[in-house]
């Protein structure tokens, strides 16, 4: 029987990914978030159990008590992806647009902090207080016998990051918060894929979605969610343990750091 968190599971991709394995029997899925709507459930006649957590990703405090709820359960696969934006709110909220809110000179220490606060630190305290639980799935895994031509169960952590978070490919500029704060959580999945080589850790860039990561605004040539999650589930099936410590796009095309 899986065991599945999803952060960022009160709405956006990590909502999809909540109602898209909530279709398998037998799983176990820990929605993750700061916030939930009063009607949040499992789609009708799902199969699954869910269990709802509100959990503040940048307050160890918060984290601890998640965590101690989840004491001796192995996790065979964790999804990441609450983020921000890091925007200028009074820019945004005047312009309507994201770029005018990112800019060299527009860009403040108040939203750059809040982007790494919840973008890297918070994804570094939260992924780092599950470890016991992703290692424990792991040994079960290895311990367990499964028939030639069957796949390895491996034990997972796929975190949503961002192609802005690629140095390499940066030949705009701007958006100093989100690619910065980005580029460090790359840097930390790929420290956890060395650190802890018996879990598959892998950044997955789902490309431009309406996920409501900016508030009041749909991004020219944005997907829905639960399309943009459509191929990321059968991405997250296929990995391997090669594909740990990697940088991925739709269709598996390595993305550089």
């Amino acid at each position: 029987m899986p065991t599945i968190v999803i952060t960022g599971a009160g709405s956006g991709i990590g909502h999809s990914f909540m109602q898209a394995f909530a279709s398998k029997p037998s799983t176990t899925i820990h929605a993750v978030d700061i916030f939930f709507p009063s009607n949040y459930a499992l789609p009708s006649s799902s199969p699954a159990t869910l269990n709802v957590h509100t959990v503040d990703i940048t307050s160890p405090s918060s984290i601890s008590s998640f965590t101690l709820a989840l004491t001796n359960q192995p996790i065979d696969l964790l999804i990441h992806s609450a983020g921000i934006r890091g925007l200028v709110p009074s820019i945004l909220k005047r312009e309507k647009d994201p770029a005018p809110a990112e800019t060299m000179t527009i860009m403040d220490a108040e939203t750059m902090t809040a982007a790494f606060q919840v973008n890297t630190l918070g994804s570094f305290l939260l992924i780092r207080a599950l470890i016991p639980n992703l290692r424990a799935a792991a040994t079960a895994a290895t311990t367990s016998s499964f028939s030639k031509g069957e796949q390895e169960q491996l034990t997972k952590v796929v975190v949503m990051g961002s192609r802005m978070g690629s140095i390499a490919s940066n030949t705009t500029g701007a958006a100093y918060a989100y690619r910065a704060s980005k580029a460090g959580l790359n840097a930390l999945v790929k420290s956890f894929s060395i650190d802890v080589p018996e879990v598959v850790f892998t950044v997955v860039h789902p490309g431009r979605v309406a996920s409501g990561l900016v508030k009041g605004v749909r991004e020219e040539g944005a997907v829905e969610a639960d399309e943009a999650v459509g191929w990321m589930v059968g991405l997250i099936k296929g990995l391997e343990r090669g594909d740990s410590g990697r940088f991925l796009g739709r269709g598996g095309v390595e993305i550089l750091w």
